[in-house]
């Protein structure tokens, strides 16, 4: 199991598309907060459009409240990275030779979910670094606080679980079809069609607890109630477990 994280380290580490997908990223983060631009995934909102027309200089405790809003975009560039290490044996159908060469279902499922978090918490890292560090040489690092500490420490997490939910689907799709195009077109269609369900069932309350990519965007800017914000985390840590298990009984009881 760990030989097989390792590899797959190496060879990521070793991928001219992961040195390009970090180098869009950068470019991505870097033209927002030094041009005071925002965009978003989705229908650009009313709210975004306001924060947009503030004047006032963004320095890095500004920029990294307003680049919580982007988060999403993460989802899209965290794509060619899962394809190229979760899906990389699936695409080449070479996952056989690792199976039959005595590793488990299990720890080959295992070992890829670890290098699958471990991509998305290097994004973060990455998106929120540039943030901080490219504003604040810019334009001032301004005042660190306690409160804004834990709010976006908190808000960073919030995001980690709610895309890891996102890819779990993803991950439960790849399993059950061993196909990566079917895997990225989940990726794309199901935070959308959910948004598309919460809109047209809004009287269903519970559908917009699934509603993960909405969240992502606003979760710095949204004031959640204890007892709401316990149902995002229960949905998005329930679709994490169940499709987990879900992935692992199936690519068991697959015949490869």
């Amino acid at each position: 199991m760990f030989n097989m994280i390792r590899g797959d380290t190496y060879r990521l580490l070793h991928s001219k598309g992961f040195y390009i997908t970090e180098f869009l990223l950068i470019i991505l983060v870097l033209t927002s907060v030094l041009t005071g631009t925002l965009g978003t995934v989705g229908v650009q909102t009313e709210s975004l459009a306001k924060m947009q027309d503030v004047t006032s200089v963004w320095n890095a405790v500004k920029a990294m409240k307003l680049m919580t809003i982007m988060a999403s975009f993460l989802i899209y560039l965290i794509l060619p990275l899962f394809i190229m290490t979760t899906g990389f044996e699936f695409s080449r159908r070479s996952y056989k030779n690792l199976l039959s060469s005595g590793m488990t279902r299990l720890n080959y499922f295992f070992s890829k979910y670890a290098v699958f978090i471990m991509i998305v918490c290097l994004q973060f890292i990455l998106f929120y670094g540039t943030t901080f560090l490219g504003t604040g040489l810019k334009s001032g690092f301004g005042t660190l606080t306690a409160n804004f500490g834990l709010k976006i420490s908190q808000t960073i997490l919030l995001q980690i679980l709610f895309i890891i939910a996102i890819f779990s689907v993803s991950i439960l799709v790849l399993f059950v079809t061993f196909s990566t195009i079917t895997a990225v077109t989940t990726t794309i269609i199901f935070p959308l069609l959910i948004q598309i369900m919460s809109a047209i069932f809004n009287k269903v309350n519970w559908i917009k607890y699934f509603d993960f990519q909405s969240i992502i965007d606003n979760a710095y800017f949204t004031h959640l109630s204890a007892q709401t914000l316990t149902y995002y985390i229960l949905a998005a840590s329930g679709t994490i477990l169940i499709c987990g298990f879900l992935s692992i009984y199936v690519f068991k009881q697959k015949n490869l």
